[in-house]
């Protein structure tokens, strides 16, 4: 394919040195553009074929206001923001050049696409969306496309819902005053990973995390709906009666079908990672 010009704005931070790394290695040339780079974004859009904005939804939103003015039908603008309604609906409005709506599945700490999921939500044009969708594939990403609406409420629930059961674990501890740092003696290999998520997310950006839970607007139906199944789960397990807990617990697994052994499958595979890290560090401390 031929090499084009991608420009980053945010570039500096994770997710844009990623794939600068990414692009340049599969033979583009790369432009960088944030707060302290002495090209500025307007510069950079009118250099660039395809240029990405990789920030917060806020600054995203403001920077394409500022920069689609300044972009042909021959360009493409495309986003990496975790919600999508919003954003592509802003970037549509504000350019005529193509639009792709992206949301990298991962965070910056992976060290390449091979088997990471990637959606795109295409809003103009299709030349540019095949070609970013060939791009990805061909470094081994999965890529589904959907509409920005579909994206946003699948959110609610994989980043969403997943997030806010983190966070309030982790204030459960703190009410406990239990830290995560004192329970290896008793920690199972399923506990040790979920404090280890607890303090991922915590170790990274706040912001984030509040706009994940929230700024998605689908987000407090799917909150309803595990609020009353945290009740519902109290009820039936707490009832002191046996054969209810087993007959709320069989409901799901009949639910789950055929799930339940790739899971346990898959689960037992990243059990065993974390008992030989383990073991692993206890031999490297010893």
């Amino acid at each position: 394919m031929k090499p084009v010009t991608l420009g980053i704005i945010g570039g500096t931070g994770g997710m844009g040195r990623l794939f600068e790394k990414i692009f340049i290695r599969a033979g583009h040339r790369v432009l960088i553009a944030g707060r302290k780079t002495d090209l500025g974004y307007v510069d950079l859009a009118r250099q660039s074929d395809v240029i990405i904005l990789s920030t917060p939804l806020s600054s995203a939103l403001e920077i394409c206001e500022a920069i689609g003015p300044h972009l042909g039908e021959e360009q493409a603008l495309m986003d990496f923001c975790s919600l999508k309604e919003e954003i592509v609906e802003k970037m549509a409005a504000c350019t005529r050049a193509q639009v792709v709506g992206t949301h990298p599945m991962f965070g910056p700490f992976t060290e390449s696409l091979a088997g990471q999921n990637i959606i795109l939500c295409p809003a103009r044009g299709e030349s540019w969306y095949l070609w970013i969708e060939k791009e990805f594939k061909n470094e081994g990403a999965v890529v589904s496309t959907m509409t920005p609406s579909d994206h946003d409420r699948a959110m609610a629930v994989a980043q969403g819902l997943t997030h806010f059961l983190t966070i309030c674990m982790g204030r459960t501890l703190q009410k406990l005053d239990m830290s995560p740092a004192d329970v290896g003696p008793y920690s199972t290999p399923i506990f040790k990973l979920k404090n280890d998520l607890i303090g991922r997310l915590f170790a990274q950006d706040l912001d984030l995390y509040a706009t994940l839970v929230g700024g998605n607007h689908y987000v407090k139906e799917v909150l309803d709906l595990f609020l009353s199944s945290v009740h519902e789960g109290r009820g039936a397990l707490l009832s002191g009666n046996h054969d209810t807990a087993v007959s709320f617990l069989q409901d799901i697994r009949t639910f789950l079908g055929d799930f339940c052994q790739s899971g346990l499958s898959e689960s037992n595979k990243i059990m065993r990672s974390v008992v030989c890290s383990d073991k692993k560090q206890a031999k490297t401390a010893g």
